[in-house]
């Protein structure tokens, strides 16, 4: 159910480009393009010859760059079980600090793969419109005597979901 967990992981990404934090690289990977975006990430992009490369090839490249690094790995939308080794993800460097954070619609997913399970799950009206409130900026809202019910309005269409601004 579309909740906003998309949104919610882009924030995790964003906040990670602008704030100081102590992993080595950051990854967003779409599940279509997934090695191909850990690869683009860690610097096979300009490897012509990488793009060449056997599934398996790519994954020893990944391997042998990531084990180095303490990394995180954001993966959204996850429709099936993946086998991130298999992709060349060093899963022993989440004993060192590394972190994969996913989004699904399943739990099984979840627990075929043995992550953590977040519940995310919208919001009241009253709390999205807090929310909302509380993200934008006061003097935006008094611009125009119409924007605060316009903007109160676009929070109850939203159903809940957390609100990109």
């Amino acid at each position: 159910i579309g909740v906003g967990k998309t949104t919610l992981l882009k924030q995790v990404n964003n906040n990670f480009r602008h704030q100081q934090h102590n992993f080595d690289v950051v990854i967003w990977a779409a599940v279509s393009t997934l090695q191909d975006d850990i690869g683009k990430r860690i610097g096979f992009s300009e490897d012509r010859n990488w793009k060449e490369k056997s599934l398996q090839d790519k994954a020893v490249d990944i391997a042998s760059i990531l084990s180095g690094k303490k990394f995180v790995l954001l993966l959204d939308d996850i429709w099936e079980p993946i086998d991130l080794t298999q992709l060349g993800v060093p899963l022993q460097n989440l004993n060192d600090g590394s972190k994969i954070v996913l989004t699904t619609r399943s739990a099984g997913v979840c627990d075929q793969m043995d992550a953590e399970k977040v519940e995310v799950s919208s919001l009241a009206h009253d709390e999205a419109w807090k929310l909302f409130q509380e993200m934008i900026e006061r003097s935006t809202l008094d611009s125009h005597t119409s924007i605060p019910g316009l903007a109160e309005t676009l929070a109850r269409e939203c159903g809940g979901l957390p609100l990109a601004l």
